[in-house]
């Protein structure tokens, strides 16, 4: 699976997070930028994003997080005896994680800042990574409205 960074599918309608963190026992000091990235086939249905982390540009951590419940990846996969299936719910240090930061630390900075937001944040992109490599929606007009389909109010 290829996984692409969100902005170059979606484009504009992507945000990046980036948080600052000072004296961290575990992480060291700076702006660390969050890059969520998505898998490019259109047919997969992984639910899952792989969010590259740079500190002064350089990517010192790749994270894995799946926003469903462990069941949904067992029945995905086929199989509740794969041990994966656990690893692909929730969040994880990537196992091709560069080793620029501590993993641990870089989790548990990852948890604390995860919320109802930034999960919905993932869900939404996702969805818009999907529909837009499926091709739906896109047209010569790339979704924008035509002069024929606006509305005009007529004064009385």
């Amino acid at each position: 699976m290829e996984f692409i960074p969100a902005g170059k599918i979606i484009g504009a309608s992507h945000q990046m997070r980036t948080v600052g963190i000072r004296d961290s026992r575990q992480l060291p000091d700076g702006n660390y930028r969050f890059v969520d990235t998505y898998c490019k086939d259109p047919s997969c249905d992984c639910r899952k994003t792989m969010i590259l982390v740079f500190l002064k540009d350089v990517h010192v951590s790749t994270i894995n997080f799946g926003w469903e419940p462990e069941s949904y990846y067992q029945e995905w996969m086929g199989s509740k005896a794969d041990p994966i299936t656990g690893e692909m719910s929730g969040a994880s240090i990537d196992i091709t994680s560069p080793d620029g930061v501590s993993a641990k630390g870089m989790l548990a900075f990852f948890i604390a800042l995860l919320d109802e937001d930034w999960i919905a944040r993932f869900r939404a992109h996702y969805a818009a990574v999907k529909l837009k490599l499926s091709g739906a929606g896109q047209g010569k007009n790339d979704g924008r409205r035509t002069r024929k389909s606006r509305v005009r109010l007529r004064r009385p």
